[in-house]
């Protein structure tokens, strides 16, 4: 059967989606009042509540906009910022911001291993709590089932913007009780849906609650788009609170070098100065980053302005996603292409997060091999450029 006649509606959540109705008057008249709305002189909430959420309300500013089913809005809804819109094309369907963001009918095809929970998260949550446990001495957190904005690929489709999933205090009160009956977890990693979009008051209280019963963690990560969607969710005062809770480490993502903006730039220094240390994890999209030349200027440009690119995901099994794959051969070959062309800082690893719960992969070439050569077992190098040597001299006695 081929994936395009697999229908999303063969797909059954175990959580049901419900629409969210946008009543509010549109936002924007046309593109020109788009662009002249100011995102770095407004609160972020404000900025926020004047997001897309339909593919009529973009029609409108935008060119080129496929209409879309209902029933595309129950597999995941659409929110796009003000400040994502920005950076939008206003007529070219192939814009990498475009992709990301614009709902498309196409969604509704769903393959036959984007069907449940392929990632196996819900099977490793321990009762009551919202907790995924899959690796000995770390832990995932989620603390919150929105976003800022939802991207066409999320991984998460199956809980994020439902309204009838939110993670209640009493989960994240039993989660936090679990931490502290498993000294063992050393590293917890907050993210959901996007934990930035707490109140600043509703983050603090979270992380002074892990805190509190874990004092001894070594590592309080976050993992939040929002940095990306809407920068200006990064204040001083944001600043303080994790400086506070002692965040060791906050990890965005970013696709495309396009995402790297001044305004983006000059809020994620706000935390550089905080002493939080910055991470990144793109994921692989067709059409967005699948390119070697793409891949080498975001990874430069990440580190160049102290971000690190940590990892590099191939794309989650989630419905519809397929339409976004990128192949394996092809992850190889952006590997092969920025290795020896890009500073060894900038260079993050490939993963592939193996389907039923199997947790993250390393996906590199190998450039370093046994071989066995003339009955002889010869340890062979091989470079960026192609060139060998034999280093056998390495395999001892």
């Amino acid at each position: 059967m081929s994936q395009a006649s697999i229908q999303v509606k063969q797909y059954t959540p175990q959580i049901p989606l419900k629409l969210v109705k946008n009543n509010k008057e549109d936002k924007f008249a046309d593109y020109q009042s788009l662009m002249d709305f100011d995102v770095a002189s407004r609160p972020w909430r404000e900025t926020l509540a004047h997001s897309f959420k339909t593919d009529r309300e973009l029609s409108k500013v935008f060119g080129n906009i496929n209409p879309v089913e209902e029933d595309v809005y129950k597999v995941i809804a659409t929110r796009i910022t003000p400040y994502i819109a920005q950076l939008m094309d206003k007529d070219d369907q192939a814009c990498p911001i475009r992709i990301q963001y614009v709902p498309e009918q196409n969604e509704m095809d769903v393959a036959p291993q984007e069907m449940g929970d392929q990632l196996a998260e819900d099977d490793m949550m321990p009762d009551g709590t919202s907790i995924v446990h899959r690796y000995p001495n770390r832990v995932l957190f989620l603390v919150h089932n929105i976003c800022g904005a939802y991207c066409r690929h999320c991984t998460r489709k199956r809980m994020v913007s439902d309204p009838l999933n939110v993670i209640s205090m009493d989960r994240i009160r039993k989660s936090v009780e679990y931490l502290r009956e498993h000294p063992e977890v050393q590293d917890v990693l907050l993210s959901g849906g996007d934990p930035l979009l707490l109140t600043d008051d509703k983050l603090d209280q979270v992380l002074s609650m892990i805190r509190e019963a874990r004092p001894d963690l070594k590592i309080l990560r976050i993992g939040s788009r929002l940095p990306t969607q809407l920068p200006t969710r990064i204040t001083p005062e944001l600043c303080q609170i994790l400086v506070k809770n002692r965040v060791t480490l906050l990890n965005t993502q970013v696709n495309h070098p396009k995402e790297i903006t001044p305004l983006f730039v000059k809020h994620m220094a706000m935390l550089r100065t905080s002493g939080i240390m910055l991470g990144n994890q793109s994921v692989l999209i067709k059409g967005v980053n699948d390119s070697v030349e793409v891949m080498r200027d975001l990874v430069m440009d990440l580190v160049s302005n102290g971000i690190r690119p940590y990892y590099v995901y191939s794309m989650d099994p989630a419905p519809g996603n397929s339409k976004f794959q990128v192949s394996y051969d092809r992850m190889l070959e952006i590997y092969h292409g920025i290795r020896g062309w890009v500073s060894g800082p900038a260079i993050p690893t490939f993963i592939v997060d193996g389907i039923g719960g199997l947790g993250k992969m390393p996906v590199q070439p190998e450039y370093v091999r046994k071989q066995v050569v003339d009955g002889e077992t010869k340890l062979l190098a091989t470079n960026f450029e192609g060139r060998n040597a034999d280093m056998s001299f390495l395999l001892g006695e």
